[in-house]
């Protein structure tokens, strides 16, 4: 579970990182460096992403693709919110499909703690850099049809964040993908409901 370019715990070096295309050959690297052959990749919101580009320049490097509640795409009568703009409370709202469970106070405290003050704004910086305002590729909607490799889509059915119908996009515009559905989860479904998300990916990647 690699820690993105960026992200607190990485290694130093994120000037280099100026589009996407070097987010996607900086995971192509990791591969070679951990000969890692054909692999299995899943990612979630800006992680499904990464994941989507990577797909559709390199798909004949990956076994399966599973993205989880992707950013990525612009689907005109679905904007994404600029998340970067929301106070705690409005992202919990948009994120999670009960903003006052313990578990979205967790993740999205009124005040983080200060040790993870750190965290929280290298996290920001990083997707500022990729989609300030508006976090999606416009380009890359019609090139989704070069992802060849094995696809499962899973969507939150109460993302309030990317909106179902950017699940329904990605389907579209995959041809063989799974699209599935979790009820009562918002837009981290493995977190939400990680029993759920766990068992739709194991039946997929058991039959790829």
């Amino acid at each position: 579970m690699p820690l993105h370019p960026g992200c607190a715990g990485s290694e130093d070096g994120f000037a280099q990182f100026e589009e996407m295309e070097d987010v996607v050959f900086h995971y192509l690297d990791v591969c070679v460096t951990l000969q890692l052959d054909h692999p299995v990749v899943a990612g979630a919101s800006f992680g499904g992403w990464i994941a989507a580009e990577w797909a559709m320049r390199y798909s004949n490097t990956l076994r399966a693709l599973i993205l989880i509640d992707a950013l990525g795409l612009r689907v005109s009568d679905a904007p994404t919110p600029d998340i970067l703009s929301l106070d705690p409370a409005a992202s919990r709202q948009a994120i999670f499909a009960d903003p006052s469970a313990t578990l979205a106070l967790q993740v999205i405290p009124d005040t983080a703690k200060p040790e993870e003050v750190v965290s929280v704004l290298l996290a920001q910086q990083t997707l500022a850099r990729f989609g300030w305002q508006f976090p999606d590729n416009p380009r890359l909607l019609r090139y989704l049809y070069r992802i060849a490799a094995p696809t499962l889509i899973v969507w939150g059915e109460r993302d309030g964040f990317v909106s179902m119908a950017h699940g329904q996009a990605y389907h579209e515009g995959i041809s063989g993908s799974e699209f599935k559905t979790i009820p009562n989860a918002g837009h981290l479904p493995h977190i939400e409901a990680p029993d759920a998300c766990a068992g739709i990916m194991s039946s997929f990647l058991s039959k790829t």
